[in-house]
């Protein structure tokens, strides 16, 4: 039984390691935080200190060169971190056919920069995250736009997001 209650008690004393906070050497401030014994657990010894700098984004563009124009993509310098953010708050971030390339041609880059470990998607604004297709330029015909492209082809780039062996995170704003 004994050699049982050991091992209960070095489980314990680990997950004590990780969880219980440390009072600063402050003891008249009451403030709770960390110290050196704290920066021990798991998280620390696998990712070190955490960064508490701005991010420095700098714009990006895809293997040809070209600049985006209903998409901003932006890459954070040394941080591997993508971002991608659908740039028509006038339209609440609807989709058009253009709209629906530059994401394609965006998250391909992303895809294949190994120094990307995460992509981010957001929509410019407050107003809406993407209300989905633009319903000014639907005809009859499907969706027209100035490349007389009839289809908004969305369902190719869900699979392109699903198929990312990278993760997508979604940031929507909440008023």
């Amino acid at each position: 039984m004994a050699p049982q209650i050991d091992s209960a008690r070095r489980r314990m004393t680990a997950v004590a390691n990780h969880l219980v906070p440390v009072i600063s050497s402050d003891s008249n401030s009451g403030f709770i935080g960390l110290n050196n014994a704290s920066m021990n657990d798991s998280y620390h010894r696998i990712h070190g200190e955490v960064p508490s700098h701005d991010v420095v984004w700098r714009i990006a563009c895809d293997e040809s060169g070209t600049e985006f124009t209903d998409i901003i993509y932006e890459k954070a310098v040394g941080e591997g971190i993508a971002k991608i953010t659908i740039n028509r708050p006038d339209r609440r971030n609807a989709f058009r056919p253009h709209t629906v390339k530059e994401l394609i041609r965006a998250f391909n880059d992303a895809r294949d920069d190994s120094s990307v470990g995460v992509i981010i998607l957001t929509g410019k604004g407050t107003e809406a995250f993407c209300s989905g297709g633009d319903q000014a330029l639907r005809t009859r015909d499907g969706y027209a736009d100035y490349e007389n492209f009839g289809r908004l082809n969305v369902l190719d780039l869900q699979v392109q997001i699903r198929r990312l062996p990278k993760p997508v995170i979604a940031m929507v704003h909440l008023p």
